[in-house]
């Protein structure tokens, strides 16, 4: 019943005309890449002082890809993948993760 749940809370919240999300959010990820929404993230505050601009959009609707593997296959080395594929950058939120974009 969990899951029905979540995923009719993500399914609603693609129906929003703009949708505005946390960071690391993956409900708003999910829900902007399903409405075909470019994402708005709300910039984290740190302490006393706000961000300026308070949102930021990001470069593509495409969810983000957090914590994605550091290490390649046979020398156990730290690989850039955005380096490697040109389609590939890091998030705006998360700059050890990273989202597919199009760059036309």
């Amino acid at each position: 019943m969990h899951n029905i749940k979540a995923l009719t809370e993500i399914y609603l919240l693609s129906l929003c005309d703009a949708l505005i999300t946390s960071q690391k959010s993956t409900f708003g990820y999910v829900a902007q890449s399903l409405g075909g929404l470019k994402p708005w993230i709300l910039q984290k505050a740190y302490g006393e002082t706000i961000p300026d601009p308070p949102c930021q959009r990001l470069m593509s609707m495409e969810p983000c890809f957090h914590y994605p593997p550091k290490h390649d296959c046979m020398g156990n080395g730290i690989v850039n993948i955005t380096l490697l594929f040109p389609h590939i950058r890091n998030c705006e939120d998360v700059n050890s993760g990273f989202k597919l974009v199009n760059l036309s």
